[in-house]
């Protein structure tokens, strides 16, 4: 409780400094003038974005033994997306994304590891596509801080992945911790490993996996560029290809709500080194904030119909005189 009441103030603290001085009538102005002829291939970019992350999910599922339907993990991840409106960071939606594919699979830690992979490979792709743009960014802006910070992120990635890959460090941390007296714990880590090394043997599912991951998040980078066309902002895709990848990793951070404060700073900041008006770089995080809550409503209204309709059909098969065992579509 503490903790959510410190993340409201961090976001309302950012949110009050950044648009205490800005004139809402221009604002909306601005926002009024939004060119709607961008919307459409926007959500489509966005649908693909979420098939492609289930697709990508499906693979280390796979590799794992454990086999569900691309449809049922495009569903999953709407619904994972719509509980990271009110639920910290990624968190939450991760969170219900390992519970729905486990309660379907039986497999709990398969389901874990499979997230934590499709997730780390995704914030790999981010970082080396920031990594790779900002070299134009910092040659261009002559500030070489726009470089090293991604190349400290990259780094840092690659320490864990060595960890990960190693298993020594980890296995050092749980007894520097005297976690290793639990015997949950033991096993769990044990199960991890074993997914683990699966992955890292499948020289094919490695290049898939960035494959998508890259695509991914060069189609976010092309969402945001979109939307800054939607309001008359001419920029090059560029910059928007370095800042947007930071922005995403400021945002991740749990120190706010859904990233509120958060986000806004990265545009204001990044895209006013960029040339982009004041007003542009509130438009665009405004914009953005509604686009991502409205696109994760749909997930809502999956989630609604599963409860509503999915779960109740599967009650009823169950009770049938010739069913034994409901199963959810």
């Amino acid at each position: 409780m503490v903790l959510r009441i410190i993340k409201l103030l961090v976001s309302a603290g950012l949110l009050f400094l950044l648009y205490r001085k800005t004139p809402l009538d221009g604002l909306l102005v601005l926002l009024a003038d939004i060119d709607w002829r961008y919307l459409l291939p926007i959500a489509v970019l966005l649908f693909v974005n979420t098939v492609l992350s289930a697709l990508k999910w499906r693979i280390l599922l796979r590799c794992d033994q454990v086999d569900i339907p691309l449809a049922t993990l495009t569903a999953t991840y709407l619904i994972g997306s719509f509980y990271n409106l009110f639920l910290p960071s990624n968190i939450g939606g991760d969170s219900y994304r390992i519970f729905d594919i486990a309660r379907k699979s039986g497999q709990t830690a398969r389901s874990a590891v499979s997230v934590f992979a499709d997730r780390f490979s995704g914030f790999l792709a981010l970082v080396t596509l920031g990594l790779l743009s900002s070299v134009f960014v910092a040659h261009r802006l002559g500030n070489w801080s726009f470089f090293f910070g991604p190349l400290a992120i990259f780094l840092l990635l690659l320490l864990v992945l060595v960890a990960l890959q190693r298993q020594s460090p980890v296995r050092r941390f749980l007894a520097f911790s005297r976690l290793d007296r639990f015997p949950v714990i033991l096993r769990l880590t044990e199960k991890f490993f074993l997914s683990w090394q699966k992955y890292g043997r499948d020289r094919r599912l490695l290049l898939q996996v960035m494959l998508i991951s890259l695509t991914f998040q060069l189609l976010v980078i092309c969402v945001v560029y979109l939307l800054a066309l939607s309001l008359h902002a001419r920029v090059s895709f560029f910059y928007f290809s370095a800042f947007v990848p930071l922005i995403t990793l400021m945002e991740a951070l749990p120190i706010s709500i859904y990233g509120l404060g958060i986000r806004d700073a990265g545009y204001v900041f990044f895209f006013g080194w960029a040339g982009l008006s004041d007003l542009q770089t509130r438009s665009l995080a405004l914009l953005f904030l509604g686009l991502t809550v409205a696109y994760s409503l749909i997930g809502g209204l999956l989630h609604l119909w599963r409860v509503l309709f999915v779960t109740t059909g599967a009650g009823k098969a169950e009770q049938g005189p010739d069913n034994h065992a409901g199963v959810e579509p």
